[in-house]
């Protein structure tokens, strides 16, 4: 058994409720890549890219078993994959994306690089980055299905939006968090990008990390 396992600890960052929450997410490490993809998580480039950066964490998360030693290594369940999507006004239109793997605090980028020599993915591996980033303050609800522009969550939030008085702060990008695994037909938690000062934000419902 792992030490730390996300899918056990951080429940409500990470929720399957339909009803809206939030969560405010501070600078953190994370494994990225960017691509195009004009069938969405059902496009080829999308999986490859996907692929490529879950085995770089999956390698980091094993550390010394794997030949990489992590200063204040313990056992962890790798995070799950996200992606932001942009270059659209709706969700079917944004076909750009970044994935996002965090990285537990104690992963730096030289065992980011040692994994990566270990696998030697190719031209692909070379894509791979390692970026300090800040997800902010955002609203968010979890679907059962991949989204399109009329699945339930989107309207949910739209609706939340709209009924909060909240501020979205980009009107063609959005987050998608793979919980429960990706791939072509995969649950999303839909995740908005909020001003944290404007509108009525549930602090009962707030994921802090």
């Amino acid at each position: 058994m792992v030490q730390f396992d996300w899918q056990i600890v951080e429940t409500a960052e990470y929720s399957h409720d339909t009803a809206p929450s939030f969560v405010t997410l501070t600078t953190r490490s994370y494994l990225t890549i960017t691509g195009q993809a004009a069938d969405r998580t059902r496009d080829p480039e999308f999986q490859k890219r996907a692929d490529v950066v879950k085995a770089v964490a999956e390698k980091i998360s094993r550390g010394p078993d794997a030949g990489i030693m992590i200063d204040r290594y313990r056992s962890y369940r790798p995070y799950q994959l996200q992606a932001v999507w942009s270059g659209g006004d709706t969700i079917e239109d944004r076909h750009t994306f970044k994935l996002w793997v965090k990285q537990p605090l104690f992963v730096k980028p030289e065992y980011a690089r040692q994994a990566l020599t270990q696998l030697d993915l190719g031209e692909l591996g070379e894509q791979v980055a390692f970026e300090n980033l800040a997800e902010g303050t955002e609203i968010q609800s979890f679907s059962a299905t991949p989204l399109t522009n009329t699945s339930q969550a989107v309207q949910t939030l739209t609706d939340a939006v709209s009924e909060r008085g909240l501020k979205p702060l980009s009107t063609d990008s959005h987050r998608e968090v793979y919980i429960d695994g990706y791939g072509p037909n995969v649950a999303v938690l839909l995740r908005y990008a909020i001003d944290p000062d404007t509108g009525q934000i549930d602090e009962g419902r707030m994921a802090v990390n």
